[in-house]
């Protein structure tokens, strides 16, 4: 039988690493401060959609229903002072979702999606360092956005880069599709742009010639720094035994920091391979969430470094963490 441990990093390993990020790291995301508001309220088969635009008022931050799972699932919930992230959570076990708590939103998305918006979001930001002051006060500009009932994806991308006179190639990748009637709160202009491509597991790539709509995530390279035979060595892997102990986590940290309460936790040594993060466009400073439960201990650090498309390895005692050669593009 497997052990449940429930992981609390900030109290047993005296660090800050839970939940909130610890100052030295900057404010954290608006989302992940919303999660232990305590929400009083009861629903009576409410479809989906009406609970999350209702939730969003209650958090102060929008709640986005992905396109593919069902809005007319109906929710049934008393809610007593209970915290805003428990609730997410049942409504999520219930419609067989995913919770992805972004900087300034929070979205209810398929279990095969889930992670892709945080690696997108966190590419999105080092790529607008690189932009050019004009193109970042534009991509920063915060404006409500409302879309009328059956709009196609394609126009309101369109619409959105034309008012902002920018260039938005490879629109042609979005698939025809007509959304629902729906509106957001004010949110910068690149963060509207990359929510409504993550309906499709899209979103827009910057260069300083303008944007161009890609895939969120290479899955096949997103899969091969966790878990990937060649992107890490045999140490420390293997097929765990039927009771080895199992781990619950809920972590909002910076990566480096989050790496070194792990280790410690393990009895190894962090290393972060510095280097080839930034070479990656990572920050070691990168803020990872990470929500699961009755995990491995692999699939515990699987967690915290895949999303970032980012490989590690046990050698010698010491957990090491780094951007694998070629992990994005494939083995050749």
């Amino acid at each position: 039988m497997a052990i449940p441990n429930r992981l609390r990093l900030a109290l047993p390993w005296r660090t800050a690493v839970i939940l909130l990020a610890v100052a030295a790291a900057g404010p954290a995301p608006r989302s992940a401060g919303v999660l232990d508001t305590s929400v009083r309220a009861s629903w009576t088969r409410l479809p989906l959609r009406e609970w999350a635009g209702r939730v969003s008022v209650i958090a102060g931050v929008p709640v986005i229903v992905d396109r593919r799972i069902d809005h007319t699932t109906p929710v049934t919930l008393d809610a007593d002072g209970t915290p805003l992230a428990a609730v997410l959570d049942q409504v999520a076990a219930l419609t067989g979702a995913h919770v992805e708590v972004l900087a300034s939103s929070i979205r209810l998305v398929p279990p095969e999606a889930a992670g892709l918006a945080t690696a997108g979001e966190a590419a999105r930001e080092a790529e607008l360092r690189s932009l050019p002051p004009a193109t970042r006060r534009s991509l920063s500009a915060r404006e409500p956005l409302a879309w009328p009932e059956a709009e196609e994806p394609r126009q309101l991308l369109e619409r959105l880069v034309t008012g902002a006179n920018l260039r938005l190639g490879g629109l042609e990748r979005i698939p025809h599709d007509h959304f629902p009637a729906g509106s957001l709160p004010r949110l910068t202009l690149a963060e509207r742009l990359d929510l409504i491509l993550a309906h499709f597991d899209q979103r827009v790539a910057w260069t300083p010639e303008g944007g161009e709509v890609v895939p969120l995530v290479d899955r096949a390279a997103a899969a091969r720094p966790g878990r990937g035979d060649r992107a890490r060595p045999a140490v420390g892997r293997g097929k765990p035994p039927a009771d080895e102990e199992r781990h619950t986590l809920r972590l909002e940290a910076p990566l480096d920091q989050a790496v070194a309460a792990l280790a410690r936790r393990f009895s190894l040594r962090p290393e972060i391979d510095a280097a080839s993060l930034v070479a990656r466009g990572v920050a070691p400073a990168e803020i990872v969430r990470v929500r699961v439960e009755s995990v491995t201990r692999d699939e515990l650090f699987d967690a915290v470094v895949a999303p970032l498309g980012l490989s590690w390895a046990i050698e010698d005692g010491t957990l090491r963490v780094f951007a694998a050669p070629g992990s994005t593009e494939g083995d050749r």
